[in-house]
């Protein structure tokens, strides 16, 4: 594409330009490993790595746009690639997202985009539109933790993030969905995300708030910040959805927003718009009472839990926003499907494994009040300290789950550069009794999964928490596959020969002292 920086001035939020004002670009980068010929590269400046030390790699790969924010660099680059043309910006993020925007023709308008935030139940919510809307007619993909999935099944495309992509990614993928057919994109909106401006530019068609418990501390130091920055979705929203049993922030949202809005309940004295009562498990899921504008109607869904009940009201909002009538929905909604990973019941040899992606206090305790429901004679769960979040939710994990389960195991999930038995210890703090004999931990996960099913017997539950991201464990920078499922099925197929104990060797994932490596 063709763009005449000089006229795209104020848009991009250019301040000073270098060179020619005026290029063909190939692509957006900001990774100089991803560079190739014509590309534009822009300098982002993080917490580990300033961007701005990787322009030569960058022009070397081919860039013939770079720009970032610190001028004295640009400047001096300029003096010395005369054929690149260096663009000062006021926010390189923003600035990034803008052209990634431009460069796609901003092709995410074609679609009805909905952007979902909250502590706990983002995946799901994304899932149940993208199957909902795709059951009543409306062509629809999603993009977050499981990843990018078209109306026509999974793209082949590498995560630049855990969850809500890079602004160029992001819109690729946007083009994708539009090649595909598709006609809507739910999307998760983490708070980092919002905070690193990855949607800047973007009026979503559709905001969806879930609820508000501590996360993501280690990068938004106070809780304040954290709301502050989930709030500002619903500053670039036309329609909003919210929960407003939540307590976090759910009535905040309703007086701020000034936009068509509906709200959720599972309180029938609320108020809310759609509300879920009678809430009970059936054989294979759920059944309950909606109630919307005076009327009721039975409902049997195929998904576990009352919290994933509140779940699905959000997208039946979203439906109702969209202009899609409840009696449509109604019709398609023992049909749904649910994210893999989300109490996701594998049975083996009489046993219930679970697994949920429950990695916060609130989504763990909410997690096994639903999970013991179910029939059972022993639960063990598995909990885990995640490397790259925040340390301080970490014993509360061991709080939220003591003397609630006959036996506990204790690992890490994606250690990234910490020791893995460091992480253990600080779940380890908040139990009360760490030593009990009942309470055991493990360095990895894959040895983890293997202790939580050696742990268990015939007729009992075990619960598998937390999990991975995109089928690996981040490890000092890198991902190493893993797969739950298989490390499930490769147990119990050695339970046929094996009847009982570790018959497994140590995980392959070892720890050694993390070596500095450049990232871009």
């Amino acid at each position: 594409m063709n763009i005449h920086f000089e006229q795209k001035k104020q848009q991009l939020g250019i301040r000073e330009i270098w060179g020619s004002k005026q290029q063909t670009i190939s692509s957006v980068c900001f990774d100089s490993r991803n560079v190739t010929n014509n590309s534009s590269f822009v300098c982002i400046t993080g917490e580990q790595f300033d961007g701005h030390t990787f322009i030569e790699s960058a022009i070397g790969n081919g860039a013939v746009v770079v720009a970032g924010e610190n001028k004295t660099i640009l400047k001096e680059a300029s003096e010395a690639y005369r054929d690149v043309t260096f663009l000062l910006v006021q926010d390189a993020r923003v600035f990034m997202a803008q052209l990634s925007i431009l460069f796609n023709n901003r092709i995410h308008e074609k679609l009805i985009t909905v952007g979902i935030t909250g502590t706990n139940g983002k995946t799901t919510v994304a899932a149940y539109v993208r199957s909902l809307m795709n059951l009543c007619g409306v062509k629809s993909g999603s993009i977050g933790t499981t990843g990018m999935i078209s109306s026509t099944g999974n793209l082949n495309m590498k995560q630049s993030t855990p969850t809500t992509p890079e602004a160029p990614d992001l819109h690729h993928i946007f083009k994708q969905f539009v090649e595909n057919g598709d006609q809507l994109a739910a999307m998760e909106v983490t708070s980092v995300g919002i905070e690193q401006k990855r949607t800047a530019g973007i009026q979503f068609d559709v905001a969806i708030h879930t609820n508000l418990s501590p996360e993501h501390l280690e990068f938004h130091h106070t809780f304040e910040n954290y709301k502050r920055a989930k709030l500002k979705l619903f500053k670039q929203a036309k329609k909003a959805v919210v929960n407003i049993d939540d307590e976090g922030m759910g009535k905040e949202i309703v007086q701020l927003f000034t936009g068509p809005l509906l709200t959720y309940s599972m309180n029938e004295e609320s108020g809310a718009d759609v509300i879920a009562t009678d809430v009970k498990q059936v054989a294979n899921g759920t059944s309950f009472t909606l109630s919307l504008q005076g009327k009721r109607y039975s409902v049997i869904t195929p998904f576990y839990g009352s919290y994933n009940i509140a779940n699905l009201l959000s997208a039946i909002c979203t439906g109702l926003h969209i202009g899609i009538s409840l009696e449509k929905m109604l019709h398609v909604l023992p049909e749904m499907t649910g994210p893999e990973g989300r109490f996701e019941i594998i049975h083996k040899q009489k046993r219930k494994i679970i697994l949920d992606y429950a990695h916060t206090p609130v989504a763990l305790q909410n997690l096994v009040t639903e999970v013991k429901k179910l029939p059972y004679s022993r639960l063990i769960v598995l909990v885990m300290g995640i490397g790259i979040r925040d340390k301080e939710k970490m014993p509360k994990m061991a709080e939220t789950i003591e003397n609630q389960a006959d036996e506990i195991v204790v690992s890490v999930d994606h250690p990234g550069y910490n020791d893995p038995s460091e992480i253990v210890g600080h779940v380890m703090k908040g139990f009360k009794n760490p030593d009990a004999p009942n309470i055991h931990s493990e360095l990895t996960r894959h040895d983890a999964v293997i202790k939580a099913l050696s742990l268990s017997e015939e007729n009992d539950i075990v619960l598998l928490t937390s999990g991975c991201i995109n089928g690996a464990q981040i490890v000092k920078g890198e991902k190493i596959p893993h797969s739950d499922k298989d490390i499930i099925a490769d147990f119990f197929r050695s339970k046929k020969v094996a009847k009982s104990g570790r018959m497994f060797a140590s995980s392959k994932i070892k720890w050694a002292a993390p070596k500095k490596r450049n990232i871009l």
